[in-house]
């Protein structure tokens, strides 16, 4: 099987190496990708990256949206991996859904046309509850993008009401359905992966 390229876009609001749960259980999806296949991976912190409001491919020279564009259209996963805060996705999750608006205008080189044959996966973590919600309304958009959705391909975690989030990563690693949930992730991203390298979609 030809080397996969999966691409995490990590939405953790934490800066430089800070440690966050997001990248934690992204990092496990891919660790069980390589289960399965031959990945090579590159994880993108959002937050260490300047990406101005807007809705076009570049805003500025300073602009570093358009390297992620590059880094996304030559992937054949892409992982979007966000916490939870106060119900919704993360700024920087939305952030990148509002300038992938591109991608529907056509300002993007190719446009919706060059995700056609791009599979997505979703990882999401939190302190409470949430996690079905934004997991819908992120499948919505990256399906109308022209990604190929897998089934069970989110893994998510969320911690219990008024306990101290602190204690979230001790917690969600003793829980052995995070790990069953990225077991069955990472197979099904690889696999539909695979499929569409070997049986690639017609572009419209």
């Amino acid at each position: 099987m030809n080397t996969i390229n999966v691409l995490v876009l990590n939405a953790s609001l934490k800066h430089g190496e800070n440690a966050s749960n997001t990248e934690e259980v992204a990092n496990m999806v891919v660790e069980h990708m390589k289960e399965h296949a031959d990945i090579s991976s590159t994880m993108v912190r959002l937050a260490d990256k300047n990406i101005p409001v807007g809705l076009t491919y570049k805003i500025d020279d300073q602009d570093e949206w358009p390297g992620i564009v590059e880094a996304i259209q030559k992937a054949d996963v892409v992982i979007f991996a966000t916490p939870i805060w106060w119900g919704g996705r993360s700024s920087l999750m939305q952030r990148v859904i509002e300038r992938m608006d591109a991608f529907d205008e056509g300002t993007v080189p190719g446009g919706r046309n060059s995700l056609l044959n791009k599979v997505a996966g979703i990882v999401i973590t939190g302190s409470e509850d949430g996690a079905q919600a934004v997991m819908a309304g992120m499948m919505e958009v990256l399906s109308f993008l022209n990604f190929t959705l897998p089934p069970q391909c989110c893994t998510y975690w969320v911690g219990e009401v008024g306990m101290d989030p602190q204690t979230d990563a001790d917690r969600r690693r003793a829980n052995p359905a995070v790990d069953h949930m990225a077991q069955a992730t990472a197979k099904n991203l690889v696999y539909y992966a695979a499929l569409l390298k070997e049986h690639p979609k017609p572009k419209v």
